[in-house]
């Protein structure tokens, strides 16, 4: 069975804070530039852009851990 994870343990990714923030800064922005988006789309947008910062971080962590350990040139 799937049991609710505590508060305190919740990864900060998975704050339904961090993901409104960013739907509201793309839906502002989207009205700003006079872009009409359809229901939803600013959510979808939100949650790839945050998939995609962290995809990112976790290339850039993979990378700084293999220069660490191989010879410096």
């Amino acid at each position: 069975m799937n049991t609710p994870i505590p508060i305190l343990e919740k990864a900060a990714i998975q704050s339904l804070t961090l993901r409104s923030a960013a739907v509201i800064a793309i839906a502002a922005a989207a009205d700003r530039l006079g872009v009409v988006l359809p229901d939803g789309a600013a959510q979808e947008i939100a949650n790839s852009l945050v998939d995609l910062v962290v995809t990112l971080g976790l290339i850039g962590i993979a990378i700084g851990r293999t220069r660490a350990r191989a010879p410096i040139v």
